[in-house]
């Protein structure tokens, strides 16, 4: 222990504010490891892998991307959860029509490729997600989306 000239009239205050803090930063930590394993699913019910796809031999779909299989659906989905999600909610695929998408989806790249200091979602992710994205509703022309 210190001996009180050190501090003089200040020593109490000073090992008080030295305990209080030390138990706010001990605090912090813990708060923070909880919301990080919170965050990464560690804590709560396991996400699925992945969603199920509404039909992958859908006509449209086949007839739009001829081949597209289970594999690169789960490629798409992946980078928009990943990807997207770093900057704002995943929005459903129905929420926007195809045009609509097309033109989001490469904005929306060079943002996260700016944010990231590289190219995190090249020309083929970009692909991959409008795919997924169609395949998950948003093929809807202008005129079935306004029904």
């Amino acid at each position: 222990m210190l001996p009180a000239v050190l501090f003089g009239k200040y020593s109490r205050t000073y090992r008080e504010t030295y305990r209080i803090m030390k138990a706010h930063t001990t605090l912090f930590l813990l708060i923070l490891g909880a919301s990080l394993f919170s965050a990464c699913g560690l804590l709560g019910p396991k996400a699925p892998e992945t969603t199920a796809a509404t039909n992958l031999s859908d006509s449209r779909l086949q007839t739009k991307f001829p081949g597209y299989t289970l594999t690169e659906y789960q490629a798409g989905e992946a980078l928009y959860q990943t990807q997207c999600s770093r900057c704002h909610t995943l929005h459903p695929a129905s929420l926007l029509v195809e045009n609509q998408w097309a033109r989001i989806i490469p904005e929306m790249a060079s943002k996260a490729n700016r944010k990231a200091g590289g190219e995190v979602v090249t020309e083929a992710g970009q692909q991959a997600i409008f795919r997924y994205l169609y395949a998950q509703g948003m093929g809807l022309s202008m005129d079935e989306h306004s029904h």
